[in-house]
Order: structure tokens, then C-alpha cells, then sequence
């Protein structure tokens, strides 16, 4: 495809470094005007998902959460950081040091119960927790060595996680932190899949999981949980608009609601990441001089 050379050779000479990442995956996506296919068979036995803080998954892939293990899957849910920001409270000026430690403390605390109340409640089989800090999920290699060692103890046949044009950073960094512990895995990541969700940016979708109304019904019960969550940001609402926005990609459009993903196999995925997931003030490596 020329023209689509051309583009990134004009897209690495003159596009400043801080700009590039979108624009990168825009022209990778070349062929995103495909229509996305529906998700009917369910059949992977063992089942990841990355979550990089405590109500990600649920907002996410809860649906299709739900689909594997209505279906006899072992699901297993990461969550990466410990989620100690998620409070507007911690931007209040008047709170001092202590409040703010104290307020940390039991945040930590509750996320950590929601998650694994979410994860009963959901029926997935083991939830684990990376304890990152929030806002610092990156390839560091205490990260690294211990989602590669579980990465190798479960082997698993699909993996989900926010798309790399997620807007938070611990989002897209999460592409960073599972690339550098794939790397250091065994054979069994062969016939790997990544089903990328999106949270706070739209995705470019490949693949749709229908939600019925029961099911769309229960995602929205178990979202509930993360009671500590919709104190600030009403979730419920917005991802019940983004569900029914994305039912249009459905067969019988405008029916129901559905949740869109970016499906790809692994090396498809690596390539994207190694263009798209890097730091957005890289040094400019492309740049003629």
C-alpha cells in the first residue's frame, strides 16, 4: 500500500513526537473500516484479564467476563495497581499529609474488597492483585517478573486489556507491562489472542460481544459494587450509553447493547505495540538529521 507508506514516511519526518502515537495507530488500523464481527463461540478454557485498577474490568469486558464463565471457562483476573488516586477527595488544597495517607490507606482497602466481591459475584475463578501503584503500571521489572511468573503458571488462551489509545496513562502502559512479560514466557504464547476493551477513549472495533438484556442488566448490577467509584463519576450511566451506542455494530443494529473490542493475534498485537505504546516524549530515533 504507497500511499499508506508514504503517509508514515511523512508521518516520521514532521509530526512532532507527542502527536504521534494516534496518528500511528490511525495508519496501522488501515483496514478499520471492516465491518466488526460478532463474537459467537466461546470456547478458550483458560481466560486473563488485565485490569489496571479495581473496576476496570467491570466497566470493560464485564460481558464477555460473564460469557466465558457461563461457559465453563477459567477466568482469572489481574488487577495491576492498587487504585489509591480514585478519590476527588485527594485534589481537595485543605487536605494535610496524614488525611491524605489515611485516605490512601482505606481506599486501598476498599478497592481491593470490591474487587474480589466483583470477582464472587462474577463466578471468575481466582482474582490477584499486582499491587502497583497506581498511576505507576509500567515495564518495571518488579511488575514485569511477577506478571510474567503468572502469566507462565496460568498459560492463557486469550487475553484482555485496555486498547493502547486508552486515555489514562496506567491504561496504555498496561500494553507496555504485558509485552515486556510475554517476552520473557514460554512456547505456549503461540496461539495467544488479545481482546483489547475500552474504557475512557473509543476503539477502533474488530469484534463485538452482544449483550442481551439480562445480561447487560447483571453488568450493570455488578458495576454496583464499586461503590467507592460512583461516588465521583457515575459509571452505570456512561457505560450503559456507550453499551447501546456500540449495539449499532450489531447484526440487528440498534438492538440491545453490546461491548466492541480490538482482537488481534500476538504478533499482530507486538507490532502495534512496539509502534503505538511508546512514552510520549520518546527521543525522535526517526527523525533525519
Amino acid at each position: 500500500m504507497p500511499v499508506v507508506e508514504g503517509l508514515r514516511r511523512l508521518l516520521r519526518r514532521w509530526v512532532r513526537p507527542d502527536a504521534r502515537n494516534s496518528l500511528a495507530v490511525a495508519l496501522l488500523l488501515a483496514g478499520h473500516d471492516r465491518w466488526p464481527r460478532r463474537v459467537d463461540q466461546w470456547q478458550e478454557a483458560r481466560v486473563l484479564v488485565l485490569s489496571p485498577h479495581p473496576d476496570d474490568e467491570a466497566i470493560g469486558c464485564a460481558g464477555a467476563v460473564l460469557q466465558h464463565v457461563a461457559q465453563g471457562a477459567a477466568v482469572h483476573v489481574v488487577q495491576l495497581s492498587d487504585g489509591a488516586l480514585g478519590d476527588r477527595r485527594l485534589h481537595d488544597p485543605a487536605l494535610d499529609a496524614p488525611g491524605r495517607e489515611a485516605l490512601q490507606r482505606r481506599l486501598r482497602d476498599t478497592r481491593r474488597q470490591e474487587a474480589l466481591a466483583w470477582g464472587r459475584a462474577a463466578g471468575v475463578t481466582q482474582v490477584r492483585f499486582l499491587e502497583a501503584p497506581d498511576g505507576g503500571i509500567g515495564p518495571h521489572e518488579p511488575q514485569v517478573r511477577r506478571l510474567a511468573l503468572w502469566l507462565d503458571e496460568l498459560q492463557p488462551r486469550l487475553i484482555y486489556l485496555p486498547f493502547v489509545t486508552d486515555l489514562l496513562e496506567d491504561h496504555w502502559q498496561t500494553s507496555r507491562l504485558l509485552a515486556a512479560a510475554l517476552a520473557r514466557c514460554g512456547a505456549w504464547q503461540r496461539s495467544l489472542v488479545l481482546r483489547c476493551y475500552e474504557v475512557w477513549a473509543p476503539l477502533p472495533a474488530n469484534r463485538v460481544v452482544e449483550l442481551d438484556d439480562p445480561l447487560a442488566e447483571r453488568k450493570q448490577a455488578l458495576l454496583s459494587i464499586y461503590a467507592s467509584q460512583l461516588r465521583d463519576v457515575d459509571y452505570r450511566r456512561a457505560i450503559a450509553g456507550l453499551n447501546t451506542y456500540r449495539s449499532m455494530l450489531l447484526p440487528d443494529t440498534g438492538a440491545g447493547q453490546a461491548e466492541a473490542y480490538v482482537e488481534a493475534s500476538l504478533p499482530g498485537w507486538l507490532d502495534l505495540i512496539r509502534r503505538a505504546a511508546q512514552p510520549p516524549h520518546a527521543p525522535d530515533t526517526d527523525r533525519p538529521r
